[in-house]
């Protein structure tokens, strides 16, 4: 939503805070830069939390068997459900990401602080209007310039921080279920 890609763009360097980036995207992109991402969010939403609770019930019960639910049982199962979820939505969230963040320059080159020659790709103008106004023509744009591995940019990081957060929730989550 809204938070997610002022978020990202924060994260990139482009504005001062978050009065900053909402008045700026909606001034030189209108008001629909901030929801361009939803529908494509949802579109991710839904299948990550289908495939993660669904991965994590099936290993809980094949691996329990009738047996009283164990610790190590539930962070397993649960980092399985967190990596299969997490990668097989990764071309969603390039997708998403891309939607967001697309004809930002770097933020070296919006700042000033940083030699050109030290800042990358600085072609284009920060806060053009953008290239894809949906997520089909993001979709089309990154198999056209990147092929199908584009899709699949960010995997490794994806895994790395969504495998931790789903074990360490559902722990907490069956953990507290057993104690109540």
């Amino acid at each position: 939503g809204p938070l997610d890609t002022i978020k990202q763009r924060l994260q990139l360097g482009h504005y001062r805070g978050l009065t900053h980036a909402v008045s700026t995207m909606v001034a030189n992109e209108g008001f629909v830069s901030l929801y361009r991402s939803f529908p494509v969010t949802l579109a991710s939403n839904i299948p990550y939390g289908m495939v993660m609770v669904g991965t994590n019930e099936f290993f809980k019960k094949s691996w329990c068997e009738g047996g009283e639910l164990t610790l190590g049982v539930t962070l397993a199962a649960s980092s399985i459900a967190g990596l299969v979820a997490s990668a097989t939505t990764t071309p969603l969230d390039r997708i998403k990401t891309y939607l967001q963040t697309q004809q930002l320059s770097p933020a070296c080159s919006v700042s000033g602080s940083v030699p050109p020659e030290n800042c990358p790709l600085t072609k284009g103008k920060a806060n053009a209007k953008p290239i894809v106004a949906n997520w089909h023509q993001a979709a089309m744009r990154i198999y056209t310039t990147e092929g199908a591995v584009g899709f699949f940019r960010g995997l490794t990081p994806r895994i790395l921080s969504h495998t931790p957060a789903v074990a360490i929730s559902w722990t907490t989550y069956e953990t507290a279920k057993q104690y109540l």
